[in-house]
């Protein structure tokens, strides 16, 4: 009777795997061009995110192009211990994380406000407007808005010189590109204003998901819109600022080099050098690939850390997290 059992048993998980494999089969060539279209991405995935891994080595060698990765000599830690040695890269470290601290102050909540305020507009055709306006600036690259602003704040012809000049706030123009003391208004400014209408989309779309009855409910408690914007709307999109949280705190290493590269100069080096342009300048202008490696590797390895650890903390703290 145990033996009929077990080949009924049997035969039933192979009649499920025939049926699943079969149910595969049919999903896979239904949604063949879905398919196709995802290869794009994995490609592009393995191709520059997975292969490159590979040279992390380079960062445990001195390496010379006429002998190849294979072929230079190992040096071990060597390049990590000249990086901790070296003055300027406690000062690059110290830029990348307050220029970090200052974005997650600054963009990060003024993101939040902006998505809120966006959800209030009743006009449909207005709230679209405004939307699109405030993603514009996201798709335009650094290079065309350092322009924008080299131009804007310029001590000759610049529009801000002129009109603080006009209003009696500064007797002489300001040059305010290579002033030290400007460069992280700047940097915020900028920064703010190109990315905080596209980072409305996701918490958009937090809210829409929000179930409508809930409005319902404490508009008959007498509720106005901004009670109801802070006591529903917002805890209703507590997950998702959890989760961009947990990420923005993962990139704490990292910031925008298209921008810091195309605003800073060598007199705002003090406070504009970041991780990203010195692994540029020592590895492209003085060709240290090994240095400009270990430097890069100690910036993912940080990162990481920063990521597990934030989001241990959240899962702890709300049960919120991304694994």
């Amino acid at each position: 009777m145990a033996n009929k059992n077990m080949v009924m048993d049997e035969s039933r998980i192979c009649l499920t795997s025939t049926l699943l494999k079969k149910e595969t089969v049919r999903k896979i060539k239904q949604y063949r061009f879905h398919y196709l279209l995802l290869l794009i991405p994995v490609i592009h995935q393995v191709i520059f995110r997975y292969f490159p891994i590979y040279g992390i080595v380079i960062a445990f060698k001195e390496f010379k192009m006429s002998k190849g990765i294979v072929g230079s000599a190992w040096v071990g830690f060597e390049h990590f211990s000249e990086l901790f040695g070296d003055i300027f890269f406690y000062r690059v470290l110290s830029n990348t994380l307050r220029l970090n601290v200052l974005n997650v102050l600054t963009i990060f909540p003024l993101t939040i406000i902006f998505a809120l305020m966006i959800n209030e507009i009743t006009d449909l055709k207005f709230k679209k407007a405004v939307q699109t306006i405030s993603y514009l600036p996201h798709f335009l690259s650094w290079v065309v808005i350092s322009g924008f602003i080299y131009q804007l704040l310029s001590p000759q012809s610049g529009f801000v010189n002129i009109l603080l000049t006009k209003i009696g706030l500064f007797s002489d123009p300001i040059n305010f590109m290579v002033s030290k003391h400007w460069f992280t208004p700047i940097y915020l400014i900028s920064n703010i204003w190109q990315g905080i209408g596209w980072g409305t989309i996701i918490y958009l779309s937090a809210i829409a998901n929000i179930d409508i009855s809930l409005y319902e409910s404490v508009e008959l408690d007498g509720a106005n819109r901004f009670q109801k914007a802070i006591y529903i709307t917002l805890p209703g999109i507590v997950p998702t600022i959890t989760v961009l949280l947990i990420l923005r705190i993962g990139n704490m290493m990292t910031v925008s080099f298209d921008q810091i590269f195309n605003l800073y100069n060598p007199s705002t080096y003090e406070v504009a050098d970041v991780i990203d342009t010195f692994v540029f300048r020592k590895g492209i202008g003085d060709s240290r690939y090994d240095y400009s490696t270990a430097v890069g590797l100690f910036q993912n390895v940080i990162g990481f850390i920063l990521l597990i650890g934030s989001n241990y903390f959240a899962r702890k703290a709300n049960d919120y997290s991304i694994i």
